[in-house]
């Protein structure tokens, strides 16, 4: 009798008989194999292995006792002990013969073809099977019982929305165009930076070519030459500062970061600060501000650059005098800016609030800035729920007419 290892659970009827049919077919490979081994030599052990390999599709091969596992090596013990040739092991289905003192013919993982052995192999799949049908048909039950909810709200929706002054369909256009709107002022963004890159570098030429030059002249000037080009890089310096201000000025003011410090104060005030700065640079200039005591609440520091910017405009091309008026009216307020120059082309007018924008191209960029001053002003007004635009008056002064509309509530 070949000996074997067995488990003892306390097991159902018909794992049991299972179990049996499993040991006793080991047991009839174990006899097959013993037949074949009888009375054959060493050089046809492999040939064997072989042939039973293939027909109980089972691994075989040839192993010494040492390599075997410690719990087969007491199998092995134990046949030597009571002189048996062969013995199983239920655990692993495998079956061995004692070759000789050494080696051993182990049939390992032997295919038993049955119907418990199938169910045995296939009982995993079928229960993940099972329970994943389960699973997906709990979920398509909810998404369908959801989809009818979802229906029904929609529905309830829509009566209420047509019972007052909007649809559904209404509500959805209305995000289509907040979305397309949204998709537009990227792509103005997108076209904004671009003309500002180009425009920086086209800035950035004039006195970086001031500097090259004065450098290049600078070693073999005389004394009194090399203080002038010494005075022209400094004065070149700090027009590329000036510019870099001015630029990371616009670019607040237009990347939508700037926080408004709003404050209450008398506009009147605020333009008599501006001129006050303004003035030095246009001494020839008269600028006159139509008394009119209007106070609002805005960011003082920021407004006084607008009015600034739109001042020191005025003064570039007035002839003596530029005149500054305020208007209340019941929802906003106008200030007024006109002078005596020679008026903005009409073909011009929509041009001279993009940056870098200059529509007298005789006049230097030392004294005609870097063109940002009116672009600022009107991001500003933006900043401020207003808009600065140019006007066409009949009557006045008879030069160009700004007009800044600030449209909040003034005090």
């Amino acid at each position: 009798m070949a000996a074997h290892v067995t488990y003892h659970y306390a097991q159902p009827a018909l794992v049991e008989e299972a179990i049996d049919e499993w040991e006793t077919h080991l047991y009839k490979v174990a006899n097959d194999l013993e037949s074949a081994l009888n009375d054959s030599s060493a050089k046809h052990w492999e040939s064997i292995a072989l042939k039973a390999s293939e027909r109980y599709a089972a691994d075989a091969y040839i192993v010494l006792a040492e390599n075997l596992a410690a719990y087969e090596q007491d199998l092995f013990s134990r046949a030597r002990l009571n002189k048996q040739q062969k013995f199983i092991d239920l655990s692993t289905s495998s079956v061995f013969y004692v070759l000789d003192e050494q080696q051993l013919m182990v049939l390992e993982n032997v295919y038993f073809d049955s119907l418990m052995n199938w169910l045995s192999d296939w009982l995993l799949w079928l229960v993940a099977t099972v329970l994943n049908l389960g699973a997906l048909l709990a979920f398509t039950l909810y998404c369908w019982a959801e989809q009818r909810r979802l229906v029904k709200n929609i529905a309830n929706i829509n009566e209420k929305t047509c019972a007052g002054t909007n649809s559904i369909d209404d509500q959805i256009s209305h995000i289509k165009h907040y979305l397309s709107d949204i998709s537009a002022q990227n792509q103005t963004q997108l076209n904004l930076q671009r003309d500002l890159l180009h425009g920086v570098a086209h800035e950035f030429r004039s006195p970086m070519a001031r500097m090259q030059f004065a450098l290049d002249m600078l070693e073999d000037a005389e004394e009194q030459d090399r203080q002038d080009l010494t005075l022209s890089m400094q004065k070149a310096l700090q027009g590329l500062d000036d510019l870099v201000k001015e630029l990371l000025s616009y670019a607040r003011l237009k990347d939508g970061t700037t926080v408004l410090n709003i404050e209450f104060c008398s506009l009147v005030e605020l333009l008599k600060q501006a001129i006050k700065q303004v003035e030095p640079f246009y001494p020839s200039i008269q600028f006159e501000i139509k008394d009119s005591q209007i106070e609002a609440e805005v960011d003082t520091h920021l407004l006084t650059r607008l009015f600034i910017n739109i001042l020191r405009n005025a003064g570039r091309f007035a002839k003596s005098k530029c005149e500054i008026s305020l208007i209340l009216k019941s929802d906003s307020i106008h200030c007024m800016f006109e002078d005596d120059g020679i008026g903005i082309p009409p073909g011009k007018i929509s041009r001279i609030f993009e940056p870098f924008t200059r529509l007298e191209p005789s006049r230097s960029r030392d004294s005609g800035g870097c063109g940002l001053g009116l672009a600022i002003a009107r991001s500003i007004a933006h900043l401020h729920g207003g808009e600065l635009t140019v006007i066409e008056k009949q009557h006045g002064l008879g030069g160009a007419c700004f007009c800044l509309v600030l449209s909040f509530n003034p005090r």
